[in-house]
């Protein structure tokens, strides 16, 4: 006579307690402070190209279950998404094109405020961790002009910011 045994069923759901929520909610609004920052560096260009930027809510799409947020320019892609425990990450990519048309000065005023943003400061967390930089250069351009080609949708805003003369 054999016996059965029960096997555990596999889930996707990721069992979140009030410390990684906290830590979590610490991550996105940190997201949120870096792409603010990126867009005021983008407002110095004259191009409305190198001002505009995409803003994909991947929250909202159903099929969509570790990446969040994603902030994407001519010159970075911004991505706030979680690993499989359910503990949030900032990613930075940066364009390779962006880096040999204007330097690096650009991204590292950017990276010099993420790692502001994201170090632990009189009582807050400590999320440095958080923060992925690819420092191995991308074409986030081409996936960039993709985005505003095709356009916005219920899950995708596109944005120009304005011109500040210096």
């Amino acid at each position: 006579m054999k016996t059965k045994t029960s096997t555990p069923m596999k889930t996707k759901f990721v069992i979140i307690n009030a410390e990684l929520q906290q830590n979590n909610l610490e991550v996105e609004n940190a997201h949120t402070q870096i792409t603010k920052e990126a867009i005021l560096l983008l407002r110095k260009f004259e191009v409305a190209k190198f001002r505009s930027w995409v803003n994909v809510e991947h929250c909202m799409d159903s099929k969509q279950q570790q990446l969040v947020r994603e902030w994407i320019s001519f010159f970075w892609n911004i991505t706030l998404s979680n690993n499989k425990e359910g503990k949030s990450y900032i990613f930075i990519s940066i364009d390779e094109s962006a880096i040999e048309k204007f330097g690096s000065g650009l991204t590292n005023l950017l990276l010099r405020k993420a790692y502001q943003i994201t170090q632990a400061q009189n009582e807050t967390l400590n999320i440095e961790y958080s923060l992925r930089v690819n420092f191995m250069p991308r074409d986030i351009h081409s996936f960039f002009y993709r985005r505003l080609v095709d356009g916005e949708t219920d899950i995708v805003s596109i944005f120009t910011e304005q011109h500040l003369a210096s």
